[in-house]
């Protein structure tokens, strides 16, 4: 065990990550997805770790690093990174059931943060304010919950809170009816973990960066930082993501997660009309067809071409490849959102409506644009701008936002903030343009005719 004590020293930081993981008790696809890499690559490192470290099995190698990880300095390493502090969720009433309610979203969430997270996990017995407790306990950051069953439906508010600064990173609500919980809580608690998590890392890069530079940051580090950055919708931050994709595919060419970020930052690059239109569609090609190749077993690869498709208003085509991207992935919410746009725009109207809900109830706060352009599809325009100007002030570089308020403000006859919204896009998208809009989205089609019809008596066309 010595030996492969010191063969662990000597592995690769991704080597270690997987190792870590199959110590876990991961399986291949899970490592997979935890890395957005494909099982083929999973296999590939994990042989190459059995051969390193001359052992026969996974069994093996996971008593390997058992060993090797509890030793002093290694747990002294694991300790010193931000840790996160998962709080008893506080229940609204002393009822026993309550309470075991209660008691089980806390053992879940912590659960699954120790399971799939690089950060270490701690679980403080008892409950006395968010900062108290993280200062106590050295946490980074605190997962704060409370469940309210006092009303239907029952509802479960979340919270990330920065122990350093005090403020809030994130926050979450999760409404349920108490007959489904137990169909429900695996995926509530799986969305909050997922939903939290590249959070917690985008706020831990920059000490990172101090600690270990810039070039030191791993592959997966560099994708999720390319990520938030391409979730702003800005288009002058648009090379920066890229940037981050490229740099991290050029460390570790099979990482899925960021080819799909180049796919997206490729489609934004056609929808907000800021770079070339044909080479932006060639590149989203390529990266659909790469995410494939890498992962045809996720969804990534076929929302991308869902995305092309939709770019040259092949909305049956789009219809199929979201389909297929949802059968591979039911809780991928960005395919639900995107399916109910296509299916909006080839007036299928009720499933629309179904398959948006969907995509809200998996993550409610990232789809506002999109609940913005199937309510004025379906010609609520009051309702849409509402949800459009949710949208700019959550991604207020956000281009096609800007269109949907502008659109649904004229419709809704006011003038005002729709000439204000008009004069934001032709700051963000100098060189908007209707033709491309309609060429993007099918200018035949009902919705994007009416949007066209309300540009042009704004004045963007002149």
């Amino acid at each position: 065990m010595t030996g492969a004590g010191d063969g662990i020293d000597r592995l690769s930081a991704r080597q270690l990550e997987i190792l870590e993981l199959v110590a876990k008790g991961l399986t291949n696809p899970e490592i997979a997805e935890v890395l957005r890499i494909s099982p083929a690559t999973v296999r590939t490192h994990v042989g190459q770790v059995l051969a390193r470290l001359e052992l026969s099995n996974r069994t093996e190698a996971a008593a390997a690093y058992v060993a090797w990880a509890a030793c002093p300095q290694q747990i002294a390493a694991v300790l010193d990174r931000p840790a996160i502090a998962v709080l008893p969720v506080e229940a609204n009433d002393d009822e026993p059931a309550t309470r075991a309610v209660a008691w089980g979203f806390t053992h879940d969430i912590a659960a699954l943060f120790a399971r799939w997270c690089w950060f270490p996990v701690i679980t403080p017995p008892a409950r006395s304010g968010a900062e108290g407790p993280g200062r106590g306990l050295r946490a980074r950051f605190i997962v704060a919950a409370a469940l309210r069953t006092a009303t239907r439906p029952w509802r479960l508010s979340v919270r990330i809170v920065d122990a350093e600064g005090g403020g809030w990173l994130w926050t979450d609500r999760y409404d349920f009816s108490p007959e489904e919980l137990y169909s429900v809580q695996d995926s509530v608690c799986a969305s909050i973990v997922a939903n939290a998590y590249p959070v917690m890392v985008a706020h831990t890069e920059v000490s990172l960066r101090r600690r270990v530079g810039a070039c030191d940051l791993s592959a997966w580090e560099m994708a999720h930082h390319g990520m938030r950055i391409q979730a702003a919708r800005a288009s002058g931050t648009r090379a920066t993501a890229q940037a981050s994709f490229s740099a991290a595919i050029e460390r570790e060419p099979d990482l899925v997660l960021a080819h799909f970020g180049l796919g997206l930052c490729s489609f934004d690059a056609v929808l907000n009309q800021s770079g070339p239109r044909e080479e932006a569609r060639e590149q989203l090609y390529a990266c659909a067809q790469r995410c494939i190749a890498l992962a045809p077993h996720g969804a990534e690869g076929y929302y991308l071409l869902a995305r092309y498709a939709q770019s040259s208003g092949e909305h049956d085509l789009a219809t199929l490849m979201l389909e297929t991207a949802i059968a591979r992935n039911p809780s991928f919410a960005a395919g639900h959102a995107l399916l109910a746009q296509v299916l909006q725009l080839v007036g299928r109207s009720d499933e629309a409506l179904t398959r948006m809900r969907d995509a809200t109830r998996l993550d409610g706060r990232s789809f506002v644009a999109g609940m913005a352009t199937l309510l004025f599809a379906r010609g609520e325009y009051p309702e849409a701008l509402a949800a459009a100007e949710e949208a700019v002030i959550t991604a207020p570089r956000y281009a096609y936002a800007r269109v949907v308020a502008a659109a649904s403000a004229w419709w809704s006859r006011e003038p005002a903030r729709a000439i204000g919204h008009v004069t934001a896009l032709r700051a963000l998208s100098p060189n908007f343009t209707i033709a491309s809009f309609e060429q993007a989205f099918g200018a035949t089609n009902d919705a994007v005719m009416r949007v066209s019809r309300a540009l042009r008596a704004i004045g963007v066309g002149s």
